[in-house]
């Protein structure tokens, strides 16, 4: 016997007892617990989202107007809680008032989902500082423009709306064909020529038989004329 080693193969190998095992060795190890992480993770999904405050967006919105930065009055935009729009324009001075006018107009010159969320914003700060906004002598041009603008925007409204109802038509007709049963049959109607030519000839026999009746009523009638004379 060799102390602390075996022999195999003739090759001398030194055996730690001591030593742990593999599996003592992974048992001893501080792993992260999965099921504690899946908890965490719950509890923040599960806890909801505040919505932005009237103070918080008041505050961006100011920053925004104060640096000229578009992409954080967008962000300011977004936000259509009317309570949270009528108290953070509430709390603009009058210079903040009418760069957010301007802002504004720039902004309902374009098209899709920026407008729409613009009009709110526009409509309360009309409504809150329609003083303000008429006491600056800049405010009649960028009134004028907007003007313009409503007007361009409501001229197309009646073509528009034709051709709505023509799109509406055209839809409807669609639906009504995919709705017929494609193993329908539609009957088809055949007609013999020979029936045909027979049907024609017996109309001219009516019409040479109506012809003769006619000419031989015609006759009775003159006769009739000559007797009334002749006894006269």
């Amino acid at each position: 016997d060799v102390e602390q080693g075996e022999v195999a193969d003739g090759v001398l190998h030194d055996v730690d007892l001591s030593e742990l095992t593999m599996g003592e060795k992974l048992a001893g190890l501080s792993l992260p617990d999965e099921n504690k992480f899946r908890i965490d993770n719950e509890l923040d999904s599960s806890v909801p989202t505040k919505p932005p405050s009237a103070d918080s967006v008041h505050v961006l919105l100011r920053q925004a107007l104060n640096a000229d930065d578009r992409t954080l009055l967008l962000d300011c935009l977004y936000t259509q809680d009317e309570k949270v729009i009528t108290k953070s324009i509430a709390q603009l001075n009058p210079s903040n008032v009418v760069k957010f006018l301007h802002s504004l107009i720039s902004i309902t010159e374009s098209r899709g989902a920026v407008m729409a969320c613009a009009l709110p914003w526009f409509k309360c700060l009309i409504l809150q500082h329609a003083s303000v906004i008429m006491s600056q002598e800049s405010s009649l041009h960028v009134l004028n423009s907007l003007y313009q603008l409503i007007e361009s925007r409501v001229s197309t409204f009646e073509s528009a709306v034709h051709l709505s109802s023509c799109l509406d038509i055209l839809y409807t007709r669609v639906v009504d064909d995919e709705e017929v049963d494609e193993g329908e049959t539609v009957p088809i109607i055949y007609e013999d020529e020979d029936s045909a030519e027979e049907s024609e000839d017996l109309e001219s026999d009516q019409d040479d038989s109506d012809e003769g009746s006619i000419e031989a009523f015609e006759g009775v009638s003159d006769i009739e004329e000559s007797n009334d004379m002749m006894s006269e």
